[in-house]
């Protein structure tokens, strides 16, 4: 049976539970009338890129948002700072959306919803201001280029920014395929225009495949030539932004090791791309071509070829004799530039010119051959392979052999014994 202070406490309870019940009905419902125009304005974004429209509901849409007769598409993506397509960062949408409107206020425009990373806005204009006749792409990227800054120095983030190019309300889709394939172009914090990647385009897909072919062609068949067709791609994709860049070259390496592979060559048989992965995403611009130029060196063996037999040849030739015979020796570029009778600046640009590496790394290189040779055919320890290559810090040996490798030697051993068991 119930006491008196029993029943107190359970009406209590009950008081309690039932105002805590109104307060987050009340506080669901207290939706602003902006509040409920956003939720409008997103649904209109969303239908119009991704579920479609009706002529009619596009001109209803138009008249509630007060949209003009032209716009184009600015693409947003929103990354981390540390990252480059990581989706892990928090942002309440609502509060989003009302920051981009404050930076737009003299502008007509709709935002749509936040959709993975990435966020579109629809700027319109009567025609007499937006036109596609009218070259209107300076003042959409200046506008863009404020709307980044102010949004990074807000949000903390990296962000990225696509433009398409001015089109009827009625086509706008287009302006947004526009914007989305500027992403591949555009690297964090920059803004890149449709109008800008035409060329880039044109210079990306013509024979990129056919010179990929060519590249497979002449590493199968050892020809000097495989250099030239990595070179191409290599120019292809320059323009490209860093993350597809990055694509684009592990892919390219893959495909030359595997071709090495597969026909018995044995440069790239342990060659781990797993342990470059944070290299690569350290690196930026022109740092991932000159890293992917030393890979391709370190897979194939090919470097850069010579058109004639010349002077610099010679030179280089010299160079690589002196190297095969001397490599266990303490060299330095000075001694090598006075055996081959050239000045130690003179030496070092021509053999950069016509190796495509500098002479440390060529050293390097060769003394990592040497080594993966006496590792893999002789019972000699690391540390005396160390020694016999020309190193004398048996832990500097080991950062170099798995810089050129991807392992180190102890593991290129262990690795070694398994497949041999």
């Amino acid at each position: 049976m119930n006491t008196p202070k029993t029943d107190k406490i359970s009406t209590l309870d009950k008081e309690f539970w039932d105002n805590l019940q109104n307060d987050i009905i009340k506080s669901n419902n207290e939706f602003t009338k902006e509040d409920i125009f956003s939720y409008v304005e997103k649904n209109f974004m969303f239908s119009l890129f991704f579920r479609g429209t009706s002529y009619k509901e596009l001109n209803i849409s138009r008249y509630i948002l007060n949209l003009n007769d032209l716009g184009y598409l600015i693409l947003l993506e929103f990354m981390p700072k540390d990252k480059d397509n990581i989706i892990d960062f928090d942002i309440e949408e609502l509060d989003l959306y009302y920051f981009i409107k404050s930076e737009l206020k003299d502008l007509s425009n709709a935002i749509g919803p936040m959709i993975d990373n990435r966020m579109s806005i629809l700027i319109t204009d009567a025609s007499e201001t937006l036109s596609s006749r009218k070259d209107t792409k300076a003042s959409s990227i200046s506008l863009a280029s404020k709307l980044v800054k102010a949004l990074q120095n807000e949000y903390d983030l990296n962000i990225r920014a696509g433009i398409g190019n001015v089109q009827s309300i009625h086509s706008i889709y287009t302006s947004f395929l526009e914007a989305v394939s500027c992403m591949y172009y555009c690297d964090p914090g920059k803004v890149t225009h449709v109008q800008d990647i035409i060329k880039s385009e044109a210079r990306y897909n013509f024979d990129y495949k056919d010179a990929e072919g060519h590249m497979i062609e002449a590493i199968r068949h050892r020809k000097p030539e495989a250099y030239d067709y990595f070179t191409m791609l290599m120019d292809k994709i320059r323009p490209l932004c860093d993350m597809a860049k990055r694509n684009r070259i592990i892919e390219a390496l893959v495909l030359s090791a595997h071709t090495v592979r597969v026909d018995g060559m044995d440069e790239s048989d342990y060659f781990n791309y797993t342990s470059h992965i944070n290299s690569i995403l350290e690196l930026r611009g022109e740092q991932l071509i000159e890293w992917a130029f030393q890979k391709f060196i370190d897979i194939t063996g090919i470097v850069k070829p010579h058109s004639t037999i010349d002077y610099s040849n010679k030179i280089v030739q010299a160079t690589k004799e002196y190297l095969e015979a001397h490599y266990a020796e303490e060299i330095s570029l000075e001694n090598v530039a006075e055996h081959v009778n050239v000045s130690p600046p003179y030496f070092s640009k021509l053999i950069k010119k016509n190796t495509g590496f500098n002479f440390t790394d060529w050293l390097s290189m060769l003394r990592v051959k040497k080594a993966k040779e006496l590792l893999t055919n002789s019972n000699f320890t690391v540390k005396e392979v160390c020694f016999m290559v020309g190193y004398k810090d048996p832990n500097y040996f080991s950062r170099i052999f798995k810089k050129k490798i991807g392992m180190t030697p102890s593991e290129y051993i262990k690795s070694k014994n398994n497949m041999g068991s």
